[in-house]
């Protein structure tokens, strides 16, 4: 990391980097702490030793209650006083990255909020938490990327009904209608949050990036792009010196099926953890 964070309190596990957001007492969302966020995704996706990130809050009543409204009140009374002429320019989006990012969601969030949750791949959240896109009680829209996620990830109904009343989801049907990864139980999320992005570190880098590759910039074209997309990026992991390794190796297993695979996986991480808990007592 190439800076000292004023919002964040950054932890490492191994190949993971864990994000605890801290802006207290409410935890809202302004025009620090985005850069802030940006600053530390771009160290995250420069570190070749780093494989998954976690973004969670350092509070434990309040996730991000949402961006900081006396901000958009202050840019709402500039604009009425100046009046600029021409059309209101626009935000660059946010850029898909190279590695999986995952949101510990442990309390509550709205709004901005929300916005900044969606933002990432996966999304596990406390059974005690809710989530809202609130913008409507407060006479706009969500501006911050929820009209376009959230309609991508549950369809246009849905959509339509959270963001058009503004009502709070819960864990268990944020799960049921795909806002979220995986819904928990608040005293299993972390350890939750944490094996699963285990798993994602332990998978071979370069491919999970040319997944996402494919996924990202296939949602935003036809399918026969989206198959050549596909295509190119196999043929590019088909020629690498690890993807040959790997593909040798199960050969040279006799090709195991998928149960005689994962029982292989299961001891071969277990002994990952045994090798690094002796380097910690040496």
């Amino acid at each position: 990391m190439t800076f000292e964070p004023r919002f964040f309190d950054v932890e490492r596990e191994g190949a993971i980097v864990i994000w605890k957001f801290c802006n207290p007492p409410n935890n809202l969302w302004n025009d620090q702490t985005g850069p802030e966020l940006m600053h530390l995704m771009q160290d995250f996706y420069a570190d070749a030793s780093l494989h998954v990130a976690v973004f969670t809050s350092a509070l434990p009543d309040i996730f991000i209650q949402h961006y900081d409204v006396s901000l958009l009140v202050q840019r709402g009374e500039e604009f009425l006083k100046s009046k600029p002429e021409g059309p209101v320019t626009r935000r660059p989006g946010f850029v898909i990255g190279s590695k999986p990012i995952i949101a510990a969601i442990n309390a509550p969030l709205s709004g901005g909020g929300l916005e900044t949750a969606l933002r990432f791949d996966f999304r596990f959240m406390s059974r005690t938490a809710w989530a809202s896109q609130s913008e409507v009680n407060a006479g706009i829209l969500p501006g911050g990327g929820g009209t376009q996620r959230i309609l991508r990830l549950v369809g246009l109904a849905r959509a339509l009904d959270l963001m058009e009343t503004g009502r709070r989801v819960f864990a268990d049907e944020a799960e049921r209608i795909g806002l979220i990864t995986r819904a928990c139980d608040p005293e299993k999320l972390m350890p939750e949050v944490m094996q699963y992005a285990r798993e994602l570190a332990a998978r071979p880098p370069k491919a999970v990036h040319h997944i996402r590759q494919c996924i990202y910039q296939g949602m935003d074209n036809c399918m026969e792009d989206g198959l050549a997309i596909e295509s190119e990026l196999f043929r590019e992991l088909l020629y690498t010196r690890e993807a040959l390794e790997r593909m040798k190796n199960y050969v040279a297993r006799g090709q195991p099926s998928a149960r005689e695979m994962a029982e292989m996986e299961r001891n071969e991480a277990i002994q990952r953890f045994t090798v690094k808990k002796a380097k910690k007592l040496v």
